[in-house]
């Protein structure tokens, strides 16, 4: 092609300058370009996140294989919050998408959101680090269950732990009663805790004591009757003969484990080795007069009175807790 010239120019410097423009054009483009793929390289595996169902989480350095509806599952969760779509994920090299967690008991949370179904550790520790965790992932059911008794105002954590082995770890406890909130009266016992199954109680004394009661039997308004059970046991946390060591009491009188009336609160054994009487938190009517008949005494113990130190005794509050 014919190239127009300036008059005196010289055509191989006038050729060069256009090639080089050229030669600019074609390298800034193929760096734009070349930015382009790189950065459609660094979206792809975000971008096949949204668009496959697999997904690979490295938890502290260890692999596991998931998909997006197992950790979409509960919205309001942690991970469900990451893997939403509505923030900037990055993934490693090679896919997966790091989490700084020990992945110690990360499958027991992936197994909750994968079947809803919560299975937790038999031992303290284990528990205790189950539960940061959950914490963490904002995993609430399991936080729940592994906070079992957490509503209670009376126990320490502690308590709440020794009860939960005592009770072979059965889950999940909710309050269904609180005396200080439903009432005192023995009716408003009755009506919060009649027919609702297994149930725990206990009770807090104007002394300081913390013990109370588990029945397989469920509470009834019947007039004057014993139940029989073999499986209710008698607990103290703090008790004047045992001071603050836990001891749990197995029944010995099967037939007179638990007794029913409609004037009396939760009532064990037969004399009885707890009664709780209407509105308990006014009077002293309640007491404990242990027999070794009805109930073991803890060992080194033989006084009827190792409750509390004396037969009678005012509350300060009771809970009760149920499955239902």
């Amino acid at each position: 092609h014919h190239i127009a010239m300036a008059e005196g120019s010289d055509p191989l410097t006038e050729a060069s300058s256009h090639l080089g423009r050229v030669q600019a054009l074609l390298s800034s483009e193929a760096e734009r370009l070349k930015t382009e793929r790189d950065k459609m390289e660094e979206d792809f595996p975000r971008l096949r996140l949204f668009t496959e169902d697999c997904v690979s989480l490295n938890v502290g350095g260890q692999i596991f294989m998931t998909t997006l509806q197992t950790l979409r599952k509960d919205a309001d969760t942690m991970l469900a919050s990451m893997f939403s779509g509505r923030f900037d994920m990055t993934p490693r090299k090679d896919g997966s998408f790091f989490i700084d967690r020990d992945p110690t008991y990360f499958s027991f949370i992936l197994n909750y959101l994968r079947t809803g179904t919560i299975i937790t550790p038999d031992n303290f520790a284990a528990r205790d680090a189950l539960l940061l965790e959950a914490e963490f992932y904002n995993i609430k059911p399991m936080v729940d269950t592994l906070s079992e008794f957490s509503s209670s105002t009376l126990m320490k954590d502690q308590d709440k732990m020794t009860l939960l082995s005592w009770l072979n770890w059965k889950s999940p406890w909710r309050m269904i009663y609180k005396a200080s909130r439903d009432g005192f009266r023995v009716t408003d016992f009755h009506r919060c805790c009649d027919n609702k199954g297994e149930t725990v109680s206990v009770i807090h004394t104007t002394g300081g004591y913390l013990f109370g009661g588990y029945t397989d039997v469920p509470w009834t308004s019947a007039g004057g009757q014993y139940r029989q059970s073999t499986q209710t046991f008698l607990f103290a946390f703090r008790s004047h003969g045992m001071g603050h060591n836990a001891v749990k009491t197995g029944v010995v009188q099967s037939a007179n484990a638990v007794y029913h009336g409609s004037s009396y609160c939760c009532t064990f054994g037969g004399g009885h080795a707890i009664y709780i009487a209407d509105s308990s938190n006014t009077n002293s009517s309640s007491y404990s007069n242990w027999s070794s008949a009805h109930y073991s005494f803890p060992l080194g113990v033989n006084s009827s009175h190792w409750l509390v130190g004396q037969q009678n005794f005012q509350t300060v509050d009771i809970e009760v807790f149920g499955h239902q």
